[in-house]
């Protein structure tokens, strides 16, 4: 675990300062690049090699979807490249980065400006809290700051992508259960934890929302729940009527939400969308949340679950909340099956 040093506090006018050198550009700014990483190890998904392959396939076919309206390069050992060639595509660019799995929302950097200069923050992923093996999904965050050009910035808490919320405009929403785990971050308090993420991304107000701690292997990623679609806005997800522990926590999300107030002083407006709840698949894993999309240059990808009146429900939402993008969606469940998302599986570059 990294020591989280204490700064000398600024005074305002230095705070301010700072703010305008550091920028965190929202998701649907611009993209440079779209980065994934390839799905490499087969014990993290059972015995069945057939399922193990029906993964790799799901990934190369969103890979190769995002990259018929921007670049995208995947991540993966050299001895898997002719397989990722052939389901990715000739679009799609391959990396000589060798990693475990596919959630590169959480292995990769967030990225963000420093001074205008594109820099790759690195929030030291340790596998969800020691929960599955990471040596080399620990090095991925560095290894694409080095293929992006980019200044490498090492947090000095733990943590992932899918755990940061924010609107590109100095807000931030995030759980407790996620960051503040002794898994991550022991004997780190809120405010620590707070004051580190505001310095390193240049962040004035930052959320906290309650999630579920052990209910998956994030311990509730803010991705999974709610999505900031752009100031003010927000994407709520979940189902009617759910007195589950996720239910309670969405609840009490959405009370805190209503009180709460963003950088700039706005109120949120909130917009709710259904979780399916008559899918295709059976699995007993399956997350069928459509929060977890992603917001790419020109489209937006979402999931396609085979409950009709669920799945156009989410499609009209996405087309209303994002207009002028194309609607993608896609047939993944072999993702989403695995406790993530087509957003845990992606990771923007800003242009």
């Amino acid at each position: 675990m990294l020591a989280l040093m204490a700064a000398a506090p600024l005074g305002r006018q230095a705070a301010a300062k700072q703010m305008q050198s550091l920028h965190l550009p929202a998701e649907e700014a611009p993209h440079a690049r779209t980065w994934m990483c390839w799905p490499s190890t087969k014990s993290i998904y059972g015995s069945s090699t057939a399922y193990f392959e029906s993964i790799q396939e799901t990934t190369g076919r969103l890979a190769a979807a995002i990259a018929e309206h921007e670049p995208v390069t995947m991540l993966a050992g050299a001895a898997f490249h002719r397989r990722v060639a052939e389901l990715c595509g000739p679009k799609v660019r391959l990396a000589d980065i060798a990693t475990d799995d596919m959630w590169a929302r959480d292995t990769g950097p967030v990225f963000m400006r420093r001074q205008g200069a594109l820099a790759a923050v690195d929030f030291n992923f340790n596998g969800w809290g020691e929960k599955q093996d990471h040596a080399r999904d620990g090095r991925v965050a560095a290894a694409i700051a080095e293929l992006a050009g980019c200044t490498p910035v090492r947090a000095a808490v733990v943590g992932e992508g899918g755990g940061l919320e924010y609107d590109g405009d100095g807000t931030l929403i995030l759980t407790e259960s996620c960051w503040l785990d002794d898994n991550r971050n022991p004997g780190l308090s809120r405010d620590a934890i707070e004051a580190e993420l505001k310095a390193r991304l240049g962040l004035e107000a930052v959320i906290w929302l309650p999630g579920v701690r052990g209910r998956d292997i994030t311990d509730g990623h803010i991705d999974g729940m709610l999505r900031i679609v752009r100031p003010g806005l927000l994407l709520l997800g979940g189902y009617p009527g759910d007195t589950s522990g996720f239910g309670r926590a969405q609840a009490e999300a959405r009370a805190i939400l209503r009180r709460a107030k963003d950088a700039r002083g706005r109120t949120f407006q909130i917009v709710e969308i259904e979780d399916a709840v008559e899918p295709r698949s059976s699995h007993p894993d399956l997350f069928t949340g459509y929060t977890n999309y992603y917001v790419g240059n020109g489209a937006i990808y979402t999931p396609e679950f085979g409950d009709r009146a669920a799945d156009a429900r989410a499609q009209e939402t996405l087309a209303r909340l994002f207009p002028g993008r194309r609607v993608v969606a896609l047939e993944v469940d072999r993702i989403y099956e695995n406790g993530g998302g087509i957003h845990c599986v992606t990771q923007q570059q800003p242009a």
